[in-house]
């Protein structure tokens, strides 16, 4: 069985490389997020992606997404 696994982003539909039976060199390692930003992308993964990984790009912008407040 491969370690790595081609994928399809189910958020914008890029390939990335999945490492889901790697986890220690999985894309979320290497952005650092915090305890807060891993529930808040978990929880969009979980309710709007059916659990699927997210590619890097993505993760990123929900990373950013996490911390932003809307104006009122």
């Amino acid at each position: 069985m491969p370690k790595h696994a081609i994928d399809s982003c189910p958020r914008c539909g890029q390939l990335f490389t999945c490492k889901v039976n790697s986890v220690l060199h999985c894309d979320c390692q290497y952005i650092g997020l915090s305890k807060a930003e891993t529930e808040y992308i978990r929880d969009i993964a979980l309710f709007e992606y059916d659990g699927q990984c997210l590619c890097l790009a993505c993760l990123n912008e929900l990373k950013a997404d996490c911390h932003y407040e809307p104006v009122q």
